[in-house]
């Protein structure tokens, strides 16, 4: 078979990273769509025929978009870690080298579940072949004493996280500053070096939050009522199970009713068409969110309480995640596909959650328990950290899901060097 002249060779290649780059935007503020493909094809002024010259359909576009985001974050480290030099040092150049000025977006890894199974194991080895060796180099600094005690792999997990999402977040449209790239960079190492806490070294006095009350009750057989209301319950769960898992566009009532082994008939009885079941998870996440946040704020009379408060409302809000029984579905995703409605209502939940947390902060800085930071580029931060939980990266035993929670919130409570 003849080959294509180097010059078409490199074009094609060019345009091809033109498409990655575009999708990786995309899926980064939209999420999966069922508008995906025309909407790219369109920004790249190609034709749809045009466009499937370089991917097969749109699991093969959010593949591809992943394997490229697992590939610049292996060379990114690579590169680090041929730098030497200390771990924090090491750290230090892998989010420069990921965050370069110019350097394509990296897609992060929201809609695994979309995946077909060989293309999601191939997403997963890189994955893990990236946090196995930061989490190696962070385990060597803990015994050389450069880097504070610590769970390597799962900091490892949270600093990629945090990494991801730092260009997520500076084109987020809620936020109240524009957050310039550099001195969210600056600022992202600062707080994987020394976090925001003012005095690491002070233990945080906290009995945790209780999440039972997010569960589905054991309800009496024939209390018709509780029964329907558990079963509501469950069908939103399990909806945002699969939301958060493949995406909204790509979860199908009938995907739903599978997994749920009921009908269409059932949801639409139970809840209401596909979106009204949309505003039904994203107004469960609000409740959520904001019952956590209202139990871990308790009034107190101590002296610190209010951090203590804090710490805890951020490590039980880490931690929803991790139960399956439980499973908010990421309110920051499928913006595009929300009715008009629901998006007002949830650019007014971003808004109001934004000044809560703010005024909390302010407070702080003020007792002194946070250090002089800047909040509009602190507090957009914070949420990249546990982002990875909701993902169903690997699995979790009970016990040990106040602890992960814990470590994900110390990353940038504390940050990375030694006490």
């Amino acid at each position: 078979m003849a080959r294509l002249p180097q010059k078409a060779r490199n074009s094609s290649a060019t345009r091809r990273e033109a498409v990655i780059d575009a999708a990786a935007r995309r899926l980064n503020r939209e999420g999966v769509r069922d508008g995906t493909l025309r909407d790219l094809a369109a920004e790249l002024n190609l034709t749809r025929a045009a466009l499937y010259y370089y991917i097969e359909d749109r699991e093969d576009l959010v593949f591809q978009a992943y394997r490229r985001s697992c590939d610049l974050l292996a060379r990114a480290l690579g590169q680090a870690v041929a730098g030497g030099g200390g771990v924090l040092e090491i750290v230090s150049r892998f989010v420069s080298g990921a965050l370069t000025p110019g350097q394509p977006e990296m897609a992060m890894l929201n809609e695994l579940g979309l995946l077909r199974d060989d293309d999601r194991a191939t997403v997963l080895a890189l994955y893990e072949g990236v946090v196995s060796r930061l989490s190696s180099l962070l385990e060597g600094g803990v015994r050389a004493g450069e880097v504070r005690p610590l769970s390597p792999d799962i900091v490892a997990r949270t600093v990629i996280s945090m990494v991801q999402g730092a260009r997520v977040v500076q084109g987020f449209p809620f936020h109240a500053a524009i957050l310039e790239p550099a001195a969210y960079e600056a600022l992202l190492k600062d707080i994987l070096f020394r976090g925001w806490a003012t005095d690491r070294r002070r233990p945080i006095r906290t009995g945790g939050v209780d999440l039972s009350p997010f569960q589905i009750p054991k309800v009496p057989p024939f209390d018709r009522e509780s029964l329907a209301r558990a079963r509501r319950e469950q069908i939103l769960i399990t909806a945002s199970r699969l939301f958060n898992r493949k995406g909204i566009d790509a979860t199908s009532l009938d995907d739903i009713a599978s997994e749920l082994r009921a009908t269409k008939r059932t949801l639409y009885q139970q809840v209401g068409d596909k979106l009204t079941l949309v505003t039904a998870c994203l107004r469960r996440s609000y409740a959520i969110t904001n019952a956590i946040e209202a139990q871990a704020m308790r009034p107190s009379e101590e002296t610190g309480a209010l951090l203590d408060n804090v710490v805890a409302s951020l490590v039980g809000t880490a931690q929803v995640w991790l139960w399956e029984d439980i499973a908010p579905m990421r309110v920051m995703r499928g913006f595009e596909t929300f009715t008009v409605e629901a998006r007002e209502e949830m650019i007014q939940y971003a808004i109001e959650l934004g000044q809560r947390w703010r005024n909390y902060f302010s407070d702080l800085q003020a007792a002194r328990g946070v250090r002089g930071i800047d909040l509009e580029f602190l507090l957009p931060m914070i949420p990249t950290a546990p982002a990875w939980l909701a993902r169903e990266l690997f699995d979790v035993e009970t016990a040990r899901r106040a602890s992960i929670a814990a470590e994900v919130v110390d990353v940038h409570r504390l940050g990375l060097s030694a006490l």
